[in-house]
């Protein structure tokens, strides 16, 4: 039987603070898509064009990340059993955030980019500060010691050396460049922004998550703590043989080795755990997963033969399969339990066999169930083929099938959003049924299955397994 003993959900934040990041993350998709249509082709020359760093950072920043600091408002309190502090300072992180995306984009690809650049710079620190030690103070003050935990603290400090670095590169471009050995300030900029900040936080989360999603046992504590640790040492060891390469090829290879080693245990693991599921049933969570993870090892492939291949589409085809493929496909199958579960949870889980109200499912508009799975895979696929063609009508379709995608996303939020609690006439009398104490002369044994049915037929197991 699932447990839900290590979730603290009545610690979880008001609603509204995790979805107006996921409310304002389908719309940077939809701009990402604008781009395409804008800038075709030219986005395809060279990874280091101002409108293709753009456009990468519209998704990385836009859509994946105003995803992740929504469900790490959220997740922290439940998983980690401590409140964010400071939660008003959510709503500036959103809004700070938001400023910044748009005004990097703009700085990067109009004439008045020194301001817009300044903006960006003021905007995206001050969402990425006033996150961060919010955070951090959490996560250093909850008693858990599980790996989930320590996943996300590594994950919000690669974030704080991303923006370092993303700070250095703003006030370069719009200033003049520094005599720094750049090639190696952007490889680790691209490391601890993809490999730490992302991929710890998603590996970290799968720890915990993906064993609720599916009803399966959690991995070996001493595996997921070998996964974290040869990972941080690929994290802190890669960046410093960037500089010291010169000295021997061995030396560059040395911590990669600690990653492969990490990524086949964590192969392993996540093998042996959902082959032993017991929720067999594959759904639309699953099936992101599962493209997630075929697409992450894709990306894996693509960047080890960088020391092989020297051309532009090898580099543009990882960034498109770690980011559309990898990233995004788990974000999508998160938010398809995520949305769900927190409207059902802070509308209608205190009715709970008191009234009639909606079960999880319910939340979930039948069109998303049907068509979210296979328009992603469409984008996946089309981005592809855009990359290998450079063909202005495939990238045309890549564009439409992006805001095709994000409408749906737009549309289930709507649709969640919109089912209210009954209203306060349709309660039952709350005095009447807490001054019956008949249930208390219930026989020994019979008490708790006369509460269980009162309250159980919210299915609540079924609900959390959703």
């Amino acid at each position: 039987m699932f447990s839900t003993g290590g979730l603290h959900i009545d610690q979880a934040p008001p609603l509204h603070l995790p979805f107006r990041f996921f409310v304002t993350a389908p719309i940077f998709l939809i701009l990402t898509a604008v781009s395409l249509l804008v800038h075709g082709q030219n986005l395809l020359i060279t990874p280091l064009a101002p409108e293709t760093i753009a456009t990468v950072h519209l998704i990385a920043l836009g859509w994946i990340c105003m995803v992740m600091f929504g469900a790490m408002i959220q997740m922290i309190p439940v998983l980690a059993g401590v409140p964010v502090p400071w939660p008003r300072l959510v709503p500036w992180v959103h809004g700070l955030l938001v400023m910044g995306v748009a005004t990097m984009y703009l700085g990067l690809t109009t004439q008045i980019h020194p301001w817009m650049l300044l903006f960006a710079s003021f905007g995206l620190g001050g969402a990425v500060i006033l996150f961060t030690i919010p955070v951090l103070k959490g996560l250093f003050q909850t008693p858990s010691r599980h790996p989930t935990v320590m996943a996300m603290r590594i994950a919000t400090f690669c974030l704080l050396g991303v923006l370092t670095l993303g700070g250095i590169f703003l006030g370069e471009y719009a200033h003049g460049f520094l005599d720094m050995d750049r090639i190696a300030l952007v490889m680790t900029h691209l490391l601890w922004g993809l490999m730490g900040w992302v991929g710890v936080l998603i590996v970290g989360v799968s720890f915990q998550v993906l064993p609720m999603f599916t009803m399966a046992q959690e991995i070996p504590r001493k595996h997921a703590l070998l996964i974290l640790s040869g990972w941080s040492l690929f994290l802190i060891g890669q960046p410093l043989t960037l500089y010291f390469s010169n000295t021997g090829q061995w030396i560059f290879w040395l911590p990669t080795a600690f990653f492969f080693a990490a990524i086949l245990l964590y192969g392993k693991s996540m093998v042996v755990m959902l082959g032993g599921r017991k929720r067999r049933k594959i759904d639309a969570t699953l099936r992101f997963w599962f493209l997630g993870f075929a697409s992450g090892l894709v990306s894996l492939i693509l960047m080890v033969s960088w020391t092989v291949l020297d051309a532009e589409w090898n580099r543009f085809l990882f960034g498109g399969v770690f980011l559309l493929g990898c990233v995004s496909s788990i974000l999508l199958g998160m938010l398809m339990k995520i949305i769900p579960f927190l409207v059902w949870f802070h509308r209608f889980s205190r009715l709970a066999g008191l009234v009639e109200i909606p079960m999880m499912d319910d939340l979930i508009p039948p069109l998303a169930l049907r068509w979210q799975f296979p328009t992603h895979l469409l984008v996946v696929i089309l981005m592809i083929m855009a990359v290998l063609s450079n063909w202005e009508p495939m990238i045309i379709l890549l564009a439409l099938s992006l805001i095709a995608e994000a409408s749906l996303l737009l549309y289930t939020l709507w649709f969640a959003l919109g089912h209210k609690p009954p209203q306060q006439e349709a309660l039952p009398d709350f005095d009447s049924f807490f001054k019956d104490t008949s249930w208390m002369a219930a026989k020994p044994g019979e008490t708790s299955r006369a509460i269980a049915f009162e309250i159980g037929t919210s299915k609540f197991p079924e609900i959390i397994n959703y």
